[in-house]
């Protein structure tokens, strides 16, 4: 075999040929994951994926700044797209407003797109974006480092719909500088035809006999210890060195047991679906999908809470045409529009009204409290805690060391 072949770049590209123009987000997904490919914790495959579409269809080239123009930088597979590549709200907004965006999508891992923009934020080239999305973390990271401008909410009169769960996050708790673009939940989930019963305990996760060997961890520091903290009564959204220890012990003992089978992306999907795994940490965006093949396939809050982490929509400093990035945001804090960008997306939607408003799109996703949780389940999600460049090398070395990476 051709070393290129080797390359899951090669194979992502041939996957995306025989699927065709036509595939939606759910059906890439699916077929990523028969294919084998490793994804995200946004929806992404590991894989990098960075092709550029704008509304018009495939981008390319240079910005054109003016203000009649401006890049959004975000994780593929991050908003709606038509048959046609096309985006289709992205059309709507340059036709309201006469703004063309052209939305690359460069962002398949944070610390990746972090190490690539370091050098020209440090210098005060700034980046070619005007409106970005890292999640929750590392854009706490980038208001510490005096990287991202506050928002004029003068302009972005829609952020009133911003529903209370996403109102006061640790990494930004006045939202100053930042708004949820897509919420991600991390619990539980569970192939009920192979465990005949619901799994919504972690400790029964990480303790039952007839689970031994058939159980997921994610390889995501943020998520996993922080479903673990809970579990303990700890609060990942403001937690000491021994707590975090407390969790990183619960792992080893479960890998000594014999518990645990391995640690994931969103990989375990497909060994999900198979019964290989029979429950696991999960996102609920990925079961929504998989629930629609095999409604047998679900996904639990844990009793003891879940981990809310959030995608968002920010404005780097040096922004070439900040007034239209936030038109842009008000554009899809609209209900209507949000609801048309869950439909695409289904992770959890953080804007007030776009429930509603999904009922005229699909009643089904209306109904699904993994889109739209009501109050009771937005209660059980907590953030966590924003950690400094010291900090977060070292929980995560640390993390690392405990799963055997």
């Amino acid at each position: 075999m051709a070393q290129e072949d080797l390359d899951p770049r090669n194979a992502l590209a041939r996957l995306l040929a025989q699927s065709g123009p036509g595939m939606g987000r759910r059906q890439f997904l699916k077929n990523a994951a028969m294919a084998g490919f490793g994804v995200t914790a946004a929806g992404t495959l590991l894989a990098a994926c960075s092709t550029d579409t704008s509304g018009g269809g495939s981008g390319g080239g240079t910005e054109d700044t003016s203000s009649n123009s401006l890049v959004w930088a975000n994780w593929p597979l991050s908003v709606d797209t038509d048959s046609n590549g096309k985006i289709p709200s992205l059309a709507q907004f340059k036709k309201q407003t006469g703004i063309s965006v052209k939305y690359s999508a460069e962002i398949n891992s944070n610390d990746e797109w972090f190490a690539k923009i370091q050098p020209l934020m440090n210098s005060d080239q700034g980046i070619p974006a005007s409106l970005i999305s890292p999640t929750d973390w590392m854009g706490g990271r980038m208001i510490d480092l005096g990287w991202v401008q506050p928002l004029d909410f003068d302009r972005i009169p829609n952020s009133k719909n911003l529903l209370p769960a996403f109102e006061s996050p640790p990494f930004d708790a006045d939202r100053e500088y930042s708004l949820a673009w897509q919420g991600w939940i991390a619990g539980i989930a569970v192939n009920t035809e192979v465990t005949g019963r619901d799994i919504t305990s972690v400790e029964e996760l990480l303790t039952a006999p007839d689970l031994k060997g058939r159980v997921s961890l994610l390889s995501e520091m943020r998520e996993t210890t922080g479903l673990l903290m809970l579990s303990n009564g700890a609060d990942p959204s403001d937690f000491t060195d021994e707590e975090f220890n407390a969790a990183l012990d619960d792992i080893t003992e479960a890998l000594d047991s014999g518990q645990l089978r391995r640690f994931t992306g969103n990989d375990y999907a497909p060994d999900l679906a198979q019964g290989n795994i029979a429950a696991c940490f999960a996102w609920a965006g990925d079961v929504v999908q998989l629930n629609n093949d095999n409604p047998k396939i679900k996904f639990f809050i844990p009793d003891t809470g879940a981990v809310l982490l959030e995608d968002v929509l920010m404005i780097p400093t040096g922004a070439d045409n900040k007034v239209g990035a936030e038109e842009l945001i008000n554009f899809y804090y609209d209900p209507e529009i949000a609801a048309q960008v869950a439909s695409y997306v289904n992770a959890f939607c953080p804007v007030e009204g776009a429930q509603e408003a999904m009922k005229k799109l699909d009643p089904k996703l209306a109904d699904n409290q993994l889109i739209f949780p009501d109050k009771t389940s937005m209660e059980q999600m907590h953030g966590y805690m924003p950690l400094d460049t010291e900090q977060a090398v070292d929980y995560q070395s640390e993390f690392e060391k405990t799963i055997g990476l």
